[in-house]
């Protein structure tokens, strides 16, 4: 089945063509631009005129492409952005309208159980057969006690968890246990905080104790302490590998599977805060429109990996739009 989905988020606008069989997806082409359609959402609760405009041209590239690929069927996502926007309703239908697709407004919960079923699908070996084996040489050489997995979302306007269980024993491989969304994404913390550039260390402090007080009511403690893996998804944890990396030019197969380590977050933190916006742009690895909200990334990162001790995350190049393509499959 020839599926076509549009994540439209609140950094960036998403695209994937692929074909799903056997509860596998098959890419056939993935792309990523960021918009940042929402600009200001967090403080106005509308959308700004140039970022629609940037938006709906970004969306007519990919009608294109969609056209072409003459999908089965399809959908266009969107989250935090239109969520939070008064006006959003309006600018969805038109968008839906410009794709040639259905499209629907996903809750954070939804969000957060289709992201997790994307991450683990990508885990057990859909994406490039290279980075899937070795994620699993590195499952097999680093065993924890913990049985639960929880899957790390982190967008633009809002960062959602999912725990559950990734290996074979789980009833239904697609339920995780626990699912929350928190209005803690990357835009709007650099927003609401770093006023400065770079931000100083009372922004820092302001922003890591906001995120930290918000992850420790919607977590509860039980159920941090069955949580023995983490799996990193979306722009944040791929830019900190490619960073990390080196990358000039992006590799989505040496990327997937890669650790990142509380050292390699620490390491981020303290080279980041010494540049501006502009300067960390400038860095390998660094995806122009990220520049500014990296540091925010970076927090919510080591403050999700803090909560829930885990000196280890996982990134994934599987992620909500697999899921969704999982689901589309299979209805």
């Amino acid at each position: 089945m020839k599926v076509a989905v549009v994540d439209m988020g609140t950094n960036s606008v998403r695209l994937l063509l692929a074909a799903v069989d056997g509860g596998r997806v098959r890419d056939v082409e993935r792309l990523t631009t960021v918009t940042r359609l929402g600009a200001g959402v967090d403080n106005r609760r509308r959308l700004d005129a140039a970022a629609v405009a940037r938006t709906r041209a970004c969306l007519a590239g990919y009608a294109t492409r969609i056209a072409t690929f003459a999908p089965d069927d399809g959908l266009l996502a969107a989250t935090s952005v239109l969520r939070d926007a008064r006006d959003g309703p309006e600018f969805l239908a038109a968008a839906a309208a410009g794709l040639g697709l259905p499209a629907r407004v996903l809750s954070g919960e939804e969000e957060a159980a289709l992201s997790f079923a994307g991450a683990l699908s990508g885990c057990e070996g859909t994406v490039e057969e290279a980075a899937a084996a070795r994620e699993s040489l590195t499952v097999a050489a680093s065993p924890d006690p913990r049985p639960a997995t929880v899957v790390i979302d982190i967008g633009g306007g809002s960062v959602e968890l999912a725990v559950g269980r990734r290996r074979a024993e789980r009833a239904n491989p697609d339920a995780p246990e626990f699912v929350c969304s928190l209005d803690l994404g990357v835009v709007r913390l650099t927003e609401r905080f770093f006023t400065s550039d770079p931000p100083d260390d009372g922004q820092w402090r302001t922003a890591r104790d906001f995120v930290r007080a918000a992850l420790t009511e919607a977590v509860p403690a039980e159920l941090r302490g069955s949580v023995g893996e983490a799996i990193g998804l979306a722009g944040t944890f791929t830019t900190l590998v490619a960073h990390k990396l080196a990358l000039r030019t992006y590799d989505r197969a040496t990327v997937h599977g890669h650790v990142l380590t509380s050292a390699d977050l620490a390491a981020a933190r303290a080279e980041f805060l010494a540049l501006t916006s502009a300067e960390r742009g400038l860095l390998a690895g660094i995806q122009p429109g990220r520049e500014d909200v990296i540091l925010a990334g970076v927090l919510l990162a080591r403050e999700i990996c803090r909560l829930f001790a885990l000196d280890t995350v996982r990134v994934s190049e599987a992620d909500l739009l697999d899921g969704i393509a999982l689901s589309l499959g299979a209805s």
